[in-house]
């Protein structure tokens, strides 16, 4: 098929024009969230909450003057955290939990005098039931509606003055106290991992000063835009077809993205039309083993743990507009995350294997290498990162985060030429990303 400069620029117009309605798409959800306040602050009170039942448990010989001490001050720390209704009405559980029932039913009362929904409205009536001591004549249908509403906190509220050796009491410290030591546990872990992050970026540093670190991808220059057509094909069908197929039969299961696995033979079947031949498309994908493949799965281990530093430095961007902004970076996985361990193994399958296969072929592989044949890496890995980082349905204010990462991949890619290294980075991220959500949420 000879090429032709008007499929190059009709690719680039679907391209924007596909990227410019996701970008779009993703802001309206955002916007039409029922509760401005972020789902960070909302999982960091439902964690400290625990946490401090759980240290509590744990401590019982911390003298009771040191221990309300510092409750005290971490409920006011976590009080800048509570910016919704719902958010607040947890913090008065928590209150009541810490600092007593008449605490508790002072929040209660400040916050029913604005207008709320009425189910939240239904909730405080509960709660205000609860902290005045009526907790045993709440009827079973209350129970079970703020149960379901207000999940852990719910939990929290009606074990409030039952003993400790008795249910739901029992369960609830003996889970927490679980949960602290489990929280302890994985502080340690990060710690150690940020020392071995630490570890592997100042190696690759001074290595690169060095000279030894060298670059195996070599750009072919052409003007040939088989790549970006490719590209654009994959875009295309990703976003309109999948999402056409999906709104047509009513699929709201994200197993379903798996179909997205027919889209690489179109594309490898584009590319042969377009004259490449299947050495040059293994090549320019990366599809090939590399220096062997337990070197580049080592390499993409040692790479992903060099480049969080930068991904660091994104959340710590992320974070900033999240707590400006109040928009919750969340992710469609965050809705079902709950179900059996076949469930759970199948989204582990498309986080940690789908994603980073068909996302590495198509952004590392062929619109990095596009852009490659005609830019440096230092244009080329940006323009690939910031595409990346603005469909993904976490919104904009998980650019620099996302962003961060992409720049990592592509440095990966840059480094190896083999997309074995980005893909293990990437799966090792979303496996972490998916197991803290996990551990969280259930």
């Amino acid at each position: 098929m000879t090429a032709s400069p008007w499929r190059g620029r009709l690719a680039w117009l679907t391209i924007i024009a596909l990227a410019a309605f996701v970008t779009y798409r993703n802001a309206r959800v955002q916007q039409a969230q029922a509760h401005p306040a972020t789902a960070v602050d909302d999982v960091r009170i439902r964690l400290m909450a625990e946490e401090l039942i759980g240290l509590r448990t744990l401590a019982r010989r911390i003298p009771p003057a040191r221990l309300s001490q510092n409750q005290e001050r971490i409920v006011q720390q976590l009080d800048q955290a509570a910016r919704s209704p719902n958010d607040q009405l947890h913090m008065a559980v928590i209150a009541g939990e810490f600092l007593g029932r008449e605490e508790a039913r002072t929040r209660l009362d400040a916050l029913s005098t604005r207008p709320l929904a009425p189910e939240l409205s239904a909730d405080i009536e509960t709660l205000r039931e609860i902290y005045s001591g009526k907790a045993a004549a709440l009827d079973p249908a209350s129970r079970v509606r703020l149960s379901q509403r207000q999940d852990y906190f719910a939990r929290v509220a009606l074990s409030f003055g039952v003993a400790s050796n008795v249910e739901p009491r029992k369960s609830l410290e003996s889970g927490a106290a679980r949960a602290a030591v489990a929280l302890g546990l994985a502080g340690l872990l990060l710690l150690v991992v940020l020392l071995a992050a630490v570890g592997c970026f100042i190696a690759a540093v001074v290595l690169a000063l060095m000279g030894k670190l060298g670059r195996s991808y070599v750009p072919a220059p052409s003007a040939n835009t088989a790549f970006l057509e490719g590209f654009a094909i994959y875009f295309f069908l990703f976003i309109v077809g999948l999402g056409l197929l999906r709104q047509y039969f009513g699929w709201s299961s994200l197993q379903w993205e798996w179909l997205a696995w027919l889209i690489i033979p179109i594309v490898a079947l584009w590319l042969r039309l377009c004259g490449v031949s299947d050495e040059e498309r293994r090549a320019a994908l990366g599809w090939h083993r590399g220096r062997g493949v337990l070197r580049e799965i080592g390499a993409g281990l040692a790479g992903y743990l060099a480049g969080i530093v930068l991904m660091v430095a994104g959340f710590g961007l992320t974070y900033v507009l999240i707590v400006r902004t109040g928009l919750s970076p969340e992710h469609p996985l965050a809705r079902i995350l709950h179900g059996d361990r076949w469930h759970v193994l199948g989204l582990y399958a498309l986080v940690s294997i789908f994603a980073p296969v068909i996302e590495e072929t198509m952004f590392r592989g062929a619109l990095f290498h596009h852009l490659r044949q005609r830019w440096g890496w230092g244009v080329s890995a940006p323009v690939v990162a910031l595409l990346f980082a603005i469909i993904h349905p976490q919104g904009w204010v998980a650019v620099p985060l996302l962003g961060s990462i992409a720049i990592v991949l592509a440095a990966l890619r840059e480094w190896r030429g083999s997309l074995i290294a980005p893909m293990v980075a990437h799966g090792f991220n979303n496996f972490l990303a998916l197991t803290l959500a996990l551990a969280v949420v259930r």
